[in-house]
């Protein structure tokens, strides 16, 4: 393809603003502690037992929802890398083809 240059660049800072995005993720993953939240924060009231039942679920799922998010980014890291190393190596290949003929 005449013309084709590849931003590598590009591809290397997108990667470092996705791995930081990932960190900020999985800090907020770990916030989340999937502790026991004791009734009693709720008053007296009578739902006040299921409630807290409730609260620990949605904590325990926010955090595992925050992993999941840092995890998934993680990967589009890992494949931008790839990416960028693929490039890198059959731009070698090339230069190395074109230098043999």
């Amino acid at each position: 393809m005449q013309g084709f240059t590849a931003d590598l660049g590009g591809l290397d800072s997108c990667r470092r603003a996705i791995l930081s995005q990932a960190g900020q993720f999985g800090a907020i993953a770990d916030r989340f502690s999937g502790r026991d939240v004791d009734a009693s924060m709720f008053g007296t009231l009578p739902v006040a037992g299921p409630l807290a039942e409730l609260a620990c679920l949605v904590d325990a799922a926010t955090g595992h929802e925050f992993g999941a998010a840092e995890s998934f980014l993680r990967g589009v890291e890992r494949a931008l890398d790839d990416v960028r190393h693929g490039l890198t190596q059959a731009e070698r290949v090339n230069v190395s083809t074109i230098r043999a003929i």
